[in-house]
């Protein structure tokens, strides 16, 4: 799992230090403004207004996916960030993630009964929409670095008949909605079949994590809606017991 913080160094460039969660080193690397929509960043430091003012508009957009912070709330300049070791990028990180995702959480709290009906309608009459949905929404609430969502769909497939003549029938396949910054679909193959095949004990009527390895970063879950698998894996660092509640309930809800 890399973790990829920038600190904005001029109106026209912005340094980027990655950090191996596993193996605890850090990579450095200036990067153009322009550039900044290619990079899957975890947060964006800025400590000057002016560099602010003039990438506004860029930052408008670029908010939906990291926090954006001021570098003088946590004491942070330039030079500092640029020398950060890797256990305080951690804990620096850490606390980013921890503050980040505590307004998602909270925010998807207040907003629950909603959500899980907007949900429900989107599985009755937008099924891929669903799915790009709950990608975005689940990625924000445990702060993930990526998200895999592998689901079963049904696709036409042209097939002989008894005749030999050709008839298109449906044929049920694995589809995949996977990406680090945006989702993207594409149909799965004999790995994401194997996959549902072994956690096919693991479905149940409710969301259940199956598997979170924080040193590793590694995250697996399943559900099952209306007699849908689904599984979601993801690469994130922390996983308390609010996210999990969630996560819980908005499931829980889908059921009804």
């Amino acid at each position: 799992m890399i973790i990829s913080v920038g600190f904005v160094r001029s109106a026209s460039q912005v340094l980027i230090r990655e950090l191996d969660w596993v193996q605890n080193s850090i990579d450095s690397r200036l990067i153009d403004v322009t550039d900044l929509p290619d990079f899957n960043l975890q947060a964006l430091f800025i400590d000057d207004n002016d560099h602010f003012s003039s990438m506004v508009s860029l930052l408008e957009k670029e908010k939906a996916f990291y926090p954006i912070l001021d570098a003088k709330d946590e004491s942070l300049s330039f030079t500092s960030f640029e020398s950060l070791a890797p256990q305080a990028f951690k804990d620096l990180y850490l606390k980013i993630l921890n503050r980040w995702t505590l307004h998602q959480n909270f925010n998807s709290l207040e907003n629950v009964w909603s959500l899980t009906n907007h949900f429900r309608d989107l599985w009755k009459k937008d099924r891929l929409s669903f799915f790009e949905e709950m990608w975005y929404w689940l990625k924000r609430n445990i702060g993930s670095v990526d998200m895999t969502i592998i689901f079963n769909d049904v696709v036409k497939s042209e097939e002989k008949d008894e005749n030999n003549e050709k008839r298109e029938r449906p044929k049920l396949v694995q589809s995949i909605l996977s990406g680090s910054k945006k989702g993207h679909f594409q149909q799965g193959g004999a790995k994401e079949k194997e996959l549902m095949q072994n956690y096919l004990d693991k479905f149940h009527d409710s969301f259940e994590i199956t598997e979170f390895h924080p040193t590793k970063g590694q995250f697996v879950a399943t559900a099952q809606i209306e007699r849908s698998p689904i599984i979601f894996m993801a690469r994130t660092a922390q996983l308390n017991q609010l996210q999990r509640s969630i996560l819980a309930a908005v499931f829980n809800g889908l059921q009804n």
